[in-house]
């Protein structure tokens, strides 16, 4: 009997390892707005699974959370572009692993702006060792 618990047990345990191995991650990205304007969410924007942005009104921010389908990679293109000037900042949040069931290489984050009149920033604010992360974009003056 009790070898037929341990190997219950067992069945169970790799079981549950391996759903979590191939779950799917996710990205948690708060942009900030520090505009005297508003800013607007813009194309080429998207992201690896669905996200809820949208404008954002001077000093304002908005927090999209987005649940990548694959379970090897997540991210977004976010682009915000400036009211007034059309000054855009734009960020490639990305996060990959070779396999479904490899490790989490650290996320980047490649900012992009199309010239003077607009500030972009950003900081990693959490990362978890099964894939899921946080991202703090900035847009200013």
């Amino acid at each position: 009997m009790n070898k037929t618990l341990f190997a219950g047990a067992l069945i169970l345990a790799l079981s549950v390892m391996a759903n979590s191995a191939q779950a799917q991650s996710v990205l948690t990205a708060t942009v900030n707005n520090n505009t005297p304007v508003s800013v607007d969410f813009s194309s080429p924007s998207g992201c690896i699974g669905t996200n809820g942005f949208s404008s954002i009104g001077n000093g304002g921010s908005q927090t999209s959370t987005i649940q990548s389908p694959y379970s090897t990679s997540n991210g977004c293109s976010i682009r915000y572009t400036r009211s007034g000037n059309l000054r855009y900042c734009n960020w490639n949040a990305t996060r990959t692993r070779s396999s479904a069931s490899g490790r989490w290489s650290y996320p980047t984050v490649n900012t992009s702006s199309n010239g003077s009149g607009v500030t972009c920033s950003s900081s990693i604010t959490s990362v978890g060792f099964n894939g899921n992360w946080s991202v703090s974009p900035t847009i200013a003056p």
